[in-house]
């Protein structure tokens, strides 16, 4: 029956482009490299030009008020280089709290055509949120029951994660499945521990398997610009 179904809207859709005077829709081009993200095996967003000549990951995590500076200082720059097409971007969460978290969670949330502009607002609002969330945590974490799903939609909610969410087109029920996925929420959590057996805070920066020494957007600039001349 499915199968049939299928074959039938298939076969509308072919009558109505034949039909007279209509023409079939053009093909849309290719999105811009700064647009193309992709995701990797283990979950985690890439953006940028697949063919790169350097891929630099990035472990952050979005309570990390250095993680924010960098965010911001990065922006103009790094936004330039992937779209030269010359480097992508793999982040990489290296989640900290519960708190932490929740914005990892929102962030997946939103897909990702809209991933990488959600964690963007993610980090230039964290003084906002972070406030909020924590002061929530203190003083109703003790009290809240249920699935570890549930009760950190509570904390998104109450931060305001949830409302950045719903700007990047999260609505209710999605949200409400994205922190019910268990195995998709744990995969953050395996992630974040698997980072931390790697780095020792954040951010962190590698190309490949090279260690980067830089934690900062000044000290990291010069180096990616060595490596693009190399």
């Amino acid at each position: 029956m499915k199968f049939a179904l299928g074959a039938l809207a298939l076969l509308a859709a072919s009558v109505a482009l034949a039909a007279p005077g209509r023409r079939p829709p053009a093909p849309r081009p290719p999105a811009p490299a700064a647009q193309r993200v992709s995701v990797t095996p283990e979950g985690y967003f890439v953006r940028g030009n697949p063919a790169a000549k350097l891929r630099l990951i990035e472990y952050g995590s979005f309570t990390c008020p250095h993680c924010a500076a960098f965010a911001a200082e990065s922006k103009a720059g790094l936004n330039a280089l992937i779209v030269s097409g010359k480097l992508s971007l793999e982040y990489r969460p290296a989640l900290r709290d519960q708190l932490d978290l929740a914005a990892a969670i929102v962030a997946r949330c939103t897909g990702p055509a809209r991933y990488f502009q959600a964690t963007e607002t993610i980090f230039a609002e964290q003084p906002r949120w972070f406030d909020k969330g924590a002061a929530f945590i203190n003083a109703e974490g003790p009290k809240l029951t249920g699935p570890i799903g549930a009760r950190l939609r509570k904390v998104a909610d109450a931060a305001g994660l949830s409302a950045i969410g719903a700007r990047y087109g999260v609505t209710p029920a999605k949200l409400a499945a994205c922190f019910a996925d268990a195995r998709a929420n744990q995969k953050l959590v395996a992630n974040a521990e698997a980072a931390f057996k790697r780095i020792n805070g954040t951010p962190t920066f590698f190309l490949g398997d090279e260690k980067l020494d830089a934690g900062d957007w000044a000290r990291l600039e010069p180096l990616l610009t060595a490596k693009l001349k190399g």
